[in-house]
């Protein structure tokens, strides 16, 4: 194979569950004879920066990539300008949700960084990688946002990809160590059909859902399975989206008599007593929900439809089937207020929710690439810092007209007494 390609994968993702989108770029560009190898910082230490960079002296790779994130992007600019330090030929890339829709010109405040690579990068980055080993410019690429000179420079958006199974399986590539793992992430279809305002996946995707077919999800387990793996962890935004696609996949699963424990997201209506039945049956152990609010107003303006009888229904159905229900909220949201937001909390300890892990809520993150975040004084929002790093979105540092920093803390406080409290644990540097 060519020289390589070094992705890494830093905190918040961590822990157990691998970086299935980093997972299918490595598969892509290996499939194009392009040596790609996945790693992860899975803590940060006093030797971190040590270990990254004797991994890197020692791969010594033609570029190397950071998936990005609100929560580790900072670390990522420190680790770029450590990878310059060591090589400033190497090229450094920056993708994942955080690169997708921030201004161009935040390229200018990132030190060590020489390319964002915009959109679904499995089509990017072997054109990327091609430039890079042949010494030719990047303006021919689509998706991607780089200097000439003194001149940020973006290129067309890359085209979605019409056919996932046509993209190179992570598991077939063997692009993850399955022997380090007790767990394996499935990205099973991409996109999302509908529109909440706090959310930007239905703006990275055009409002649409494209998947796997059944084989392909079912031949990718297969591989896991014949690893050991008996736990799988569905990352799809809507995973029942289509239910006689998953009912088909559930009964692959039972055909084979798989003993596995299975994780998934999706809502309230796209689920029935039938489907979620099978789904029991075929190994389905939770179900994570999202309901954000329980105030109708609320929810409106979030452009979110949520019929409180139906869901509570399926709570409740979920529960007899066995299937662990976890439950999606969200507090600081326009238009809510402390009062509304503790109702939230009551309506999940009143269905036996627990109060732990994606039931535990969350303050309302300003994403780039949401409704929200593009002008948030429509919204009700006062941002509390007017100026940061043009690569930072909002975050979680802003009031609402009606929740001040005060009553937001209140609402944080009421859920964290209700969960448990989680130590996090691993390694510094891992390959996957």
């Amino acid at each position: 194979m060519r020289p390589g390609v070094l992705l890494y994968t830093l905190p918040p993702s961590g822990g157990d569950f691998f970086p299935i989108s980093l997972g299918y770029i490595a598969a892509s560009l290996k499939a194009h004879d392009i040596e790609a190898v996945v790693a992860e910082v899975d803590q940060i230490t006093k030797r971190t920066s040590k270990e990254v960079a004797d991994f890197v002296i020692t791969y010594k790779p033609l570029a190397v990539g950071f998936s990005v994130y609100q929560a580790n992007i900072k670390l990522a600019l420190q680790l770029a300008r450590l990878v310059k330090m060591i090589d400033p030929g190497i090229v450094v890339v920056f993708g994942g949700p955080q690169a997708c829709f921030m201004p161009k010109d935040a390229l200018r405040q990132m030190r060590g960084v020489d390319v964002i690579v915009r959109g679904e990068a499995e089509i990017v980055w072997p054109a990327l990688a091609r430039c890079i080993i042949t010494k030719t410019g990047f303006a021919g690429i689509k998706g991607v946002v780089f200097m000439r000179a003194d001149t940020v420079i973006e290129t067309m958006p890359a085209p979605l990809m019409g056919d996932l199974d046509s993209l190179p399986s992570p598991y077939a590539f063997n692009v993850f160590d399955l022997r380090q793992h007790e767990v394996a992430v499935m990205l099973a279809s991409r996109g999302c059909c509908f529109n909440c305002a706090f959310c930007y996946t239905p703006r990275a995707f055009g409002r649409r859902i494209r998947a796997h077919s059944t084989g392909r999800v079912l031949a990718d387990m297969s591989i896991c399975v014949k690893a050991r793996i008996r736990r799988f962890f569905f990352a799809d935004p809507s995973f029942t989206f289509d239910k006689k696609r998953v009912a088909s996949i559930m009964r692959g699963i039972i055909k084979r008599r798989w003993k596995v424990e299975i994780w998934c997201e999706t809502r309230a209506g796209l689920v029935d007593r039938p489907l979620l039945t099978l789904m029991a049956k075929a190994g389905v152990r939770y179900i994570a929900y999202g309901l954000e609010s329980v105030d109708r107003r609320v929810n409106k303006v979030l452009r979110k439809s949520i019929d409180l009888d139906q869901f509570e229904k399926i709570i409740k159905i979920t529960h007899e089937l066995g299937i662990e229900p976890e439950v999606f909220t969200l507090y600081g949201l326009p238009g809510q207020s402390k009062e509304s937001s503790l109702k939230t909390l009551d309506f999940l300890k009143r269905l036996g929710i627990k109060i732990a892990g994606n039931s535990a809520g969350q303050q309302l993150h300003l994403f780039f690439g949401t409704d929200i975040a593009d002008a948030p004084e429509r919204y009700g929002i006062r941002l509390l810092k007017k100026r940061r790093p043009l690569y930072l979105s909002p975050g979680t540092d802003f009031v609402t007209e009606h929740m001040k920093r005060r009553d937001i803390g209140t609402v944080a406080k009421a859920y964290k007494a209700m969960h448990p409290r989680n130590v996090r644990k691993g390694a510094c540097v891992s390959l996957l």
